[in-house]
C-alpha cells in the first residue's frame, strides 16, 4: 500500500510532512480483478531508491510485479507487469482525503463511462455519486500543497474519479441548515476522492509517472514575484480554481458546480493573468464551460439565469464572459451564443423597473425573512430592492457588454446599454451615498430605509468602477482605515465586510453564525479584501495597500488557508474571526481573490484591451471539434459550415475543405479536442 503521499510544489519548506493527502487505512493499492493489494504478502527487493514487489497475488490466478522508482525529489514512476494474465481494467487505485486537500483533476474528459461500483440508491442522505473519466496526461491540484502531473506509458490507460462519501457522517452535522446538499456534504468531506487508473485494452505492462510541477501563478512582464513577500501568492494562486467533474465547471469547491455561479467573476478576473496548466484542460476551458452551460440551459423567461444561487448570477456571468474574451479573443464562442448573450443583457436592463437608472432586485430588503430570500453573495444580510452590490455588478457587466455589442455590429443594442449606463452614473451617487456616514450604503429597501453598515466592499467597488471622485474616494478610505485601526484589526486574516455590526432584523436567524465578528458579520475573508486593497492602490494610498496585501500574503504562506471541502459551520478557516478562529463552513475559492491585487494594484498591470473580431476568413472559420463531427465522424447537421467539402482517406485523417480554400485536419479518434484552428 502507498500509505503516505504529499507534495510541496514551491519547495520552500517541509509542510508536506505535516499531513498525508491520502485517506488513512485506504492509501494507494494495486488492483486486480477488483481485489486490492492491501494486506497481501509479497517479497520486496530494494535497489537504492527503487523497490520491486514480486509476484503480488490478486484475484484468483492473477499475479502482478510492481516497481516503484523515484527520480530526484519531484518524480516517481510506478510500473505494473502481469506475471499471469494481461492487465485490463483497473490496476491502481488511490484514495485521496478531501478533508485534508480536496483535489481538482485537470484533464480532458473521455466518453467512457466511469465504473458504477460505488453507486448507491439515491436519497437525501446518499447522494448520486459524482464521477467522471479522463484522458491522461492529467494535472492534479492539491490546494495549499501543489500540482502533480500524471502521465501513462500507453494511450489505452485512463483515469477515473469518484467522490465516495463516508455515510457515517450524514445527517445533522451542519447546524440548522440541514436540508438539500447540507445533509450529506460533510460525508464527502470525511469520505474519499478516489482516483483509479484503468486500461481499456489488455496490456502486459502498465506504467504511470507522477511529477511535481512548479507553482502556477502569473508570469508577466514587469511582475517580479521572486521576493519572499510573494510566497503566499505563489502557493495559493491556483487554489482559486477548483473544477467539478460533472460539467468541469468552476464553483466554490469541487463539490459545487460553477454554472451561472454568483462567484464566477472572482475566478474569471484572475484568468487573464493565469498560465495554462501542462497540456490539459485549462482554467480558460473551465471558465468557458461554466458560461456555456448557463447560456445553453439556464436562461429563464425573464431573460435571467435561474437554477443557481444568487440573484446577481446573470450580471456575474456577463462579467465572466467579458473576462473570457479578454483572455482568449474567442469571438467564435461569442457569435455562437450571441442571441443568448443579448437576452441576458435585456434581462439586466429590465431590472430598472421604475426607470430611475438604478436596478431593482425582487426582494424587498426591509428585513431578513425566515426563508432568507435575499440572496446575493452576502447571503446572511437582507440585501434587496435597490441593492448596491448587485447594481455595481450590473454596471460593470453592461460596461463590458456595450463594447462587445458594438464589435458584434449591433449598434442599436449597444446604444440602449449606453443610455442605461448614463442614467446609472447620474443616479448612483444620489441613491447610495449616505452623508451621515460619508460612505455608500449597502441597500435601499422597498420601504425607503437606508441600510448602511459601512461595508468596505460597497464603497471600494464603487471607487474601482470610477464612480467616486478621487477626493471623496480618499476620504472614504481614510475613514475606513481609521475605523479598522480603532477596532484593532491587524490585517493578518484580512478585513471585514461591514465595519459595524449589522442589525438583528437584517441578519440571518442563526445566532451562532451571525454573531458580530463571525462569518459575514465582521468575519474576515480574502474576497472582500481585494476590493478594498485595489481601491487603496487606485487612489494612490500605496503604503496602506501594501501593509494589508503583504500581511495577508504572509499568512497565506505561513498557515493553512482552508479546512477541506465541507468541514461544517464555524469549523473552516476560509472565514476567520479577528483572532484567527475558524468561522466558515466550506472550501471557499473566493478567499484567494485578494491575491489579484498584487498584479492589478501593486504592479499596476492593466487588463488587455478587447480585440475586435478578426476578418481573416481562416480565423472566422474557427470551429469547435464537438460541433463539427459526431463520434462516428458523421458531419453534424447543426454545425456552422457546409458539409460538401468533406473527404476521406485511409491514413486516419479526415479533411474538411472550406469555401476559402482552407482545411481542417483532425486525426481520428480524438473528436473531443477543445478547438481546431485552420
Amino acid at each position: 500500500m502507498m500509505s503516505y503521499f504529499n507534495v510541496e510544489s514551491g519547495g520552500r519548506n517541509r509542510r508536506y510532512q505535516d499531513k498525508s493527502l491520502l485517506r488513512p487505512g485506504k492509501g494507494g493499492c494495486l488492483i486486480g480483478e477488483g481485489e486490492s493489494s492491501f494486506d497481501k504478502q509479497a517479497p520486496a527487493v530494494c535497489d537504492g531508491w527503487k523497490t520491486v514487489y514480486e509476484d503480488v497475488p490478486l484475484g484468483g490466478k492473477n499475479r502482478l510485479d510492481c516497481v516503484v522508482e523515484p527520480s530526484g525529489d519531484r518524480r516517481f514512476s510506478l510500473s505494473v507487469r502481469s506475471v499471469s494474465d494481461a492487465i485490463e481494467g483497473e490496476f491502481f487505485r488511490v484514495y485521496t482525503a478531501p478533508d485534508i486537500s480536496p483535489v481538482s483533476v485537470w484533464a480532458e474528459k473521455t466518453t467512457r463511462e466511469p465504473s458504477s461500483q460505488y453507486d448507491t440508491p439515491v436519497s437525501i442522505y446518499t447522494p448520486e455519486i459524482i464521477k467522471a473519466s479522463f484522458r491522461l496526461p492529467a494535472v492534479l491540484h492539491f490546494p495549499d500543497c501543489g500540482l502533480v502531473k500524471v502521465e501513462a506509458d500507453d494511450p489505452a490507460i485512463y483515469l477515473q474519479e469518484h467522490f465516495v462519501p463516508d455515510y457515517d457522517n450524514t445527517g445533522l452535522n451542519l447546524g440548522p441548515f440541514n436540508r438539500g446538499g447540507h445533509a450529506w456534504r460533510k460525508s464527502v468531506h470525511t469520505g474519499s476522492v478516489i482516483l483509479s487508473f484503468h486500461s481499456e485494452k489488455p496490456l502486459k505492462e502498465a506504467g504511470l509517472t507522477f511529477t511535481v510541477l512548479e507553482e502556477n501563478y502569473p508570469q508577466l512582464p514587469g511582475c517580479d514575484f521572486s521576493d519572499a513577500r510573494f510566497d503566499g501568492l505563489k502557493r495559493c494562486w491556483q487554489n482559486t480554481f477548483t473544477v467539478n467533474p460533472i460539467h468541469q465547471s468552476m464553483g466554490d469547491n469541487i463539490l459545487l458546480e460553477g454554472v451561472g455561479h454568483l462567484a464566477l467573476a472572482f475566478k474569471a478576473d484572475m484568468i487573464p493573468f493565469t498560465p495554462a496548466l501542462f497540456g490539459t484542460y485549462s482554467v480558460c476551458d473551465a471558465l468557458r464551460t461554466s458560461i456555456e452551460v448557463a447560456l445553453r440551459e439556464r436562461i429563464g423567461e425573464n431573460n435571467r439565469l435561474g437554477g443557481g444561487y444568487g440573484w446577481e448570477s446573470t450580471e456575474v456571468t456577463l462579467i465572466s464572459l467579458y473576462d473570457y474574451l479578454l483572455a482568449t479573443n474567442d469571438w467564435t464562442f461569442i457569435r455562437r451564443y450571441q442571441d443568448e448573450i443579448s437576452r441576458l443583457v435585456r434581462g439586466v436592463l429590465a431590472t430598472d423597473t421604475d426607470g430611475d437608472g438604478i436596478f431593482e432586485s425582487p426582494f424587498h430588503g426591509n428585513y431578513m425573512t425566515p426563508n432568507r430570500e435575499s440572496l446575493n453573495w452576502w447571503d446572511d444580510f437582507a440585501f434587496g430592492h435597490k441593492d448596491a452590490y448587485v447594481n455595481l455588478h450590473a454596471y460593470r457587466a453592461l460596461t463590458g457588454m456595450q463594447k462587445v455589442l458594438n464589435l458584434l455590429g449591433l449598434p442599436d443594442e449597444a446604444k440602449a446599454v449606453g443610455t442605461q449606463l448614463d442614467k446609472f452614473r447620474s443616479a448612483f451617487d444620489s441613491t447610495f451615498y449616505n452623508p451621515e456616514t460619508g460612505m455608500y450604503a449597502g441597500w435601499i429597501s422597498r420601504d425607503g430605509r437606508v441600510h448602511d453598515y459601512q461595508f468596505t466592499f460597497i464603497s471600494s467597488m464603487a471607487i474601482n468602477e470610477g464612480l467616486v471622485p478621487e477626493k471623496r474616494a480618499r476620504q472614504i478610505l481614510q475613514k475606513m482605515l481609521k475605523k479598522l485601526k480603532e477596532e484593532g484589526y491587524d490585517y493578518v486574516y484580512g478585513i471585514p465586510g461591514p465595519l459595524v455590526p449589522v442589525a438583528k432584523e437584517d441578519l440571518g436567524t442563526w445566532e451562532e453564525m451571525t454573531r458580530w465578528g463571525r462569518y459575514e458579520n465582521g468575519g474576515l475573508c480574502g474576497q472582500a479584501a481585494y476590493h478594498f486593497i485595489q481601491a487603496l492602490y487606485n487612489v494612490g494610498m500605496r503604503r496602506d495597500a501594501d501593509e494589508i496585501l503583504f500581511t495577508m500574503m504572509a499568512t497565506y504562506e505561513r498557515e493553512y488557508t482552508h479546512s477541506g471541502v465541507f468541514t461544517g459551520y464555524l469549523q473552516s478557516v476560509d472565514w476567520r474571526t479577528k483572532g484567527g478562529a475558524p468561522t466558515g463552513y466550506n472550501y471557499l475559492a473566493d478567499n484567494y481573490y485578494f491575491l489579484l491585487a498584487a498584479v492589478t494594484g501593486y504592479y499596476g498591470v492593466k487588463y488587455p484591451e478587447l480585440q475586435a473580431p478578426s476578418t481573416d476568413p481562416a480565423y472566422a472559420a474557427t470551429l469547435y471539434g464537438d460541433r463539427l463531427f459526431d463520434e462516428d465522424w458523421k458531419f453534424c447537421e447543426d454545425s456552422v459550415v457546409d458539409a460538401s467539402g468533406i473527404s476521406f482517406d485511409d491514413s486516419g485523417w479526415r479533411t474538411l475543405t472550406l469555401p476559402h480554400d482552407f482545411s481542417i485536419e483532425r486525426r481520428y479518434p480524438r473528436t473531443t479536442d477543445t478547438l481546431a484552428r485552420l
